[in-house]
């Protein structure tokens, strides 16, 4: 898969890594608002990430009026409607795009996940690839949206089963979608480490043939990211924050700044452990290659005409400095046979040597 802007995603590419500011921008007043977009977006570029992704909605499409309180909200100490923590936190539109703007004077994607039919036309001019949440993944206008788009999109699947996302896919396939990315999510905040089932990524991959990531709520910062990327993952997304201690719903489980620094440190050195499927003897391991492999040696003198038997006067040894002979596969064929040439001792046996 690949952006307009020649980024690649998917296998043989870079693991594509998105700090996810969400809702972390809000501080109370349009000037403050936008200094904390800003100082986010600044922090991304620092700790090295691809993109910023920042979310666009408004209360009145996306819940219910008489929706009442969420309980994991709750238990964090926001004891508010979920109406009205969202109108609180709606992004406007303007600042979509004013955000996006400085992104691009900072050189990093700019995303943001729309929740409506009308987010997706106000974040769409904006945006080189698309993203839509976990819980919006039946909604099927939004996906329709995306599909007519014909931008990639990035689906996360987080409280769903295999029916919700084939359905999801499918449907975005049929709208005229082509490129897709889904992602392996826990919707929890925070998520338990034994409840972000990374296996759950390569049986993906199998069976819907796309790129897929890991959407991370879990407070660790290298744990469910490396694992993943092991694990074939193309795309880590996880909160940010500049303080968890910040007032709001996603500050306290986000990581910090320098969390973030070592997420994508992290990744970047996962990635160059896996290095390739080819098993091959690579340029690091020549010297002990040749210095430490076993290889066919003299272990006493041997003289032109003498006879060659292992334990005597040769043996299966490490040549160090000395030159290697052969695989000792050739042990077998060498004995009993008369050497060609004088053999110092700790010379490996070449072909020739013996008749």
């Amino acid at each position: 898969m690949q952006l307009q802007n020649g980024r690649r995603i998917g296998d043989g590419a870079p693991t594509f890594i998105i700090a996810e500011a969400g809702s972390n921008w809000r501080m109370g007043t349009p000037a403050r608002d936008y200094a904390m977009g800003k100082a986010l977006i600044e922090v991304a570029v620092e700790a090295g990430a691809d993109a910023v992704k920042f979310q666009t909605y408004r209360p009145d499409t996306v819940y219910v009026e008489n929706a009442g309180e969420s309980d994991y909200l709750a238990e964090a100490g926001i004891k508010q409607n979920i109406r009205e923590i969202f109108a609180d936190l709606a992004m406007p539109y303007e600042l979509v795009g004013r955000l996006a703007e400085y992104c691009q004077q900072q050189g990093i994607l700019f995303m943001s996940s729309p929740f409506s039919v009308r987010d997706f036309e106000a974040v769409d001019p904006f945006v080189l690839i698309h993203k839509i949440a976990s819980y919006e993944i039946s909604h099927i206008r939004l996906l329709e949206a995306a599909a007519k788009s014909g931008k990639p999109l990035v689906l996360s699947t987080g409280a769903s089963n295999h029916e919700d996302i084939r359905f999801a896919v499918n449907h975005f396939y049929q709208h005229g979608g082509r490129h897709l990315v889904l992602m392996q999510c826990t919707a929890k905040y925070p998520a338990p480490l034994d409840t972000l089932l990374l296996k759950v990524i390569p049986s993906l991959k199998e069976m819907y043939g796309v790129p897929v990531g890991l959407s991370d709520h879990s407070t660790d910062p290298v744990i469910g990211p490396v694992g993943a990327v092991a694990l074939g993952a193309s795309v880590i997304e996880k909160h940010y924050t500049l303080d968890k201690r910040l007032p709001g719903p996603d500050h306290a489980f986000a990581l910090n700044p320098e969390e973030l620094k070592r997420l994508v440190k992290a990744v970047r050195d996962m990635e160059q452990a896996l290095g390739t499927a080819e098993k091959i003897v690579q340029n690091a391991e020549e010297e002990l290659f040749h210095f430490a492999r076993r290889t066919i040696q003299a272990s006493q003198p041997i003289h032109k005409g003498d006879i060659m038997r292992e334990g005597v006067n040769i043996d299966i040894l490490r040549p160090g400095k000395q030159k290697p002979g052969l695989h000792p596969r050739f042990i077998t064929d060498i004995e009993g046979k008369t050497a060609a040439r004088d053999i110092p001792v700790g010379d490996g046996v070449q072909q020739g040597d013996y008749t």
